[in-house]
């Protein structure tokens, strides 16, 4: 469905809709076209969601390459 969003499910941080690692390609797209004139702005919210993601996915033990995850697509 094109009007779903995809959120993120804390503590996890998967998509609550297609379940996939969040940001999601749809979630991905949707922050693209939000963002599409700052895209600065954009990097500095991925980067505080990052941190909030690294404090909660470290408490559950999973580790993953959140740079990647979080920046390296914008």
């Amino acid at each position: 469905m094109a009007n779903e969003r995809h959120l993120p499910m804390r503590p996890l941080w998967g998509c609550d809709t297609c379940r996939a690692d969040w940001p999601c390609p749809a979630a991905r797209l949707a922050l693209l076209a939000e963002y599409h004139n700052d895209r600065i702005a954009l990097r500095v919210y991925l980067a505080a969601l990052m941190a909030e993601a690294d404090g909660q996915l470290s408490q559950v033990g999973r580790n993953a390459d959140l740079y990647r995850r979080f920046l390296a697509w914008v």
